[in-house]
């Protein structure tokens, strides 16, 4: 997760005596930040996406004021420095007040504006989020990443809710470096979208949700595109026949040192034939994935049958090695998408794998991370 910008000071927009702070000219945004502290408060303007610093106040007594003159709403911060500041959403003609009790973020008491009210409120719930992940108490790994995913699920729901919930408030524009998976959240785009655009000055952040619509449309293309290929492969299969059930095809290539490796060699055997090749970042991201699986069940029956669609032979081994391919059966004709061993299996993407019996029969196929590991420990 990103980490926003510690929210460590006082910012105070009606005054601790409860007197509603006076709006000198129209259109303007009164700021009072008090902190006893020697040192000068800044303010600053987040002008793409790096602070600009606006105007500066010293106080022998802790209180600094600042006008902030707007049109529309607008990101700023307030503090010594960008790093030890508070972050707000200021807008045209409001007030507000962000008072800490002894200090402590925890017991920070927001009043005033609605907007800032709410940005708050989550920040609060986005720190608990943090500390649930950073505090985990498991020492399985594979615990750990099920916990962590539920915790980011949830906090994607939530998400969700507060932008449904909060559709006209300029401070749903700070959740928009949260949203992991722009498809998901296509309809809270839209509502983010036209806040910027109805709310916030020049527009200048309109570009960022309009990156993000384009990553969900992209993603939904991607998507088609891949029901329509597993559909095309499925046809492919069932025309060369490899569907499940169906013995293997035999493959009998050579080995980086030039001994020709049969498939059915491996018979008695679990195995997972593996399409993939030293540029194919999918295969690359999976492969510690593989070692990992090959490592927990080699000794009950399990091993790796990889040919690879490389066609430069030390880019090849230099993969092998560098990811820590220790199984054996490692095979290619060094021909890319030409390779006869892809052909017979109808591979026309990669990575591509296919899990295959003791006794020779295809009983799977791309089977990656968890899927696989599951249908392994059934097996074995």
């Amino acid at each position: 997760m990103k980490k926003y910008i510690s929210i460590l000071l006082i910012l105070v927009i009606i005054n601790c005596q409860g007197e509603k702070a006076t709006i000198n000219n129209e259109n303007n945004y009164f700021l009072e930040f008090i902190q006893q502290t020697d040192q000068y408060v800044y303010l600053f303007k987040i002008d793409q996406n790096n602070p600009a610093k606006m105007d500066s106040s010293k106080s022998n007594i802790g209180i600094h004021q600042f006008n902030i003159s707007l049109l529309k709403s607008d990101i700023f911060l307030v503090g010594t420095s960008p790093e030890k500041s508070v972050l707000f959403i200021g807008s045209p003609n409001e007030s507000n007040k962000f008072l800490f009790t002894n200090g402590v973020y925890d017991e920070l008491v927001v009043t005033g504006d609605s907007t800032n009210i709410l940005l708050q409120k989550y920040f609060k719930f986005r720190n608990g989020i943090i500390s649930q992940v950073q505090n985990i108490n498991t020492t399985d790994e594979q615990e750990k990443i099920i916990i962590r995913n539920n915790i980011i699920t949830n906090y994607q729901s939530y998400l969700k809710e507060f932008i449904s919930e909060n559709e006209k408030s300029p401070s749903i524009i700070m959740l928009l470096g949260e949203i992991q998976n722009p498809m998901d959240f296509k309809n809270e785009l839209m509502i983010i979208k036209t806040v910027v655009q109805e709310k916030f000055e020049k527009q200048k952040y309109l570009r960022e949700v309009v990156k993000l619509i384009e990553q969900a449309k992209q993603q939904e293309d991607y998507i088609f595109q891949q029901k329509n290929r597993v559909n095309e492969e499925k046809n492919i299969r069932e025309e060369l026949g490899i569907n499940i059930g169906a013995i293997a095809p035999e493959i009998n290539l050579k080995s980086p040192d030039g001994k020709f490796i049969a498939l059915s060699s491996l018979k008695g055997k679990v195995v997972l034939l593996d399409f993939w090749a030293s540029w194919c970042r999918p295969c690359r991201s999976e492969n510690p994935n593989v070692v990992r699986l090959y490592n927990k069940y080699k000794d009950k029956g399990f091993t790796v049958y990889s040919v690879s669609l490389d066609q430069n032979k030390d880019k090849w081994i230099a993969a092998i090695t560098q990811d820590q391919l220790t199984w054996s059966n490692h095979v290619s004709e060094l021909t890319g998408w030409k390779s006869s061993a892809g052909n017979k299996y109808g591979v026309s993407s990669i990575p591509k794998t296919f899990l295959i019996d003791a006794k020779g029969k295809i009983i799977a196929y791309d089977l990656r991370g968890n899927d696989l590991e599951k249908q392994l420990s059934e097996i074995l």
